[in-house]
């Protein structure tokens, strides 16, 4: 069954691939605010983090993030995507990302935090929430209205890792703005 999330994925992948589009073809499209990669700025104490190759990804490369203990606080050890878009008051987001925990997972806490905020103090959450993970890929999802304006590049994809001891492979990250 296709949700709306891969329906969207989809459109903007035909509307890439067509070529050029009429102004009323692209106004109903997802606008993507950000490159997709999985080139995540890993930070924190303690954890190790690689860039690996994972052909059962989309993109086919992967950020491993191996924390061997848990921090003091969650927020301790986070990874974050750059966004270049800009992203005006009452847009509707929706931040999608593939992620699966890796190696022990089975007991770790199977969620994490996931957020589009403001890049600088005070990180402001621009929509913001927990998504469930599991030992498989899955693409996960928020979806939110943005209170405030945020210039393009003052805002960016943050994960909160450090919820506990386990190793996490992050995948591409979207940031779109829904029609």
């Amino acid at each position: 069954m296709m949700t709306k999330i891969h329906a969207a994925f989809l459109a903007v992948a035909i509307a890439f691939a067509a070529g050029p589009v009429s102004a009323e073809e692209e106004a109903g499209a997802p606008q993507m605010l950000n490159e997709p990669t999985a080139g995540w700025n890993v930070y924190g104490p303690g954890q190790t983090h690689k860039v690996r190759k994972d052909a059962a990804v989309q993109g086919g490369t992967a950020m491993r993030v191996t924390i061997p203990a848990k921090p003091a606080n969650p927020w301790d050890i986070g990874a974050s995507v750059p966004i270049s878009g800009g992203i005006a008051k009452g847009d509707r987001l929706i931040l999608a990302l593939w992620v699966r925990l890796a190696d022990g997972g089975a007991a770790a806490p199977a969620d994490l935090g996931a957020a589009i905020q403001q890049n600088s103090a005070p990180y402001a959450p621009i929509v913001a929430g927990r998504v469930a993970i599991t030992g498989e890929w899955k693409l996960v999802h928020l979806k939110g209205i943005a209170g405030d304006a945020y210039p393009p590049g003052k805002a960016n994809v943050a994960l909160t890792l450090g919820d506990a001891a386990r190793t996490i492979d992050l995948g591409p990250a979207f940031v779109m703005k829904a029609d």
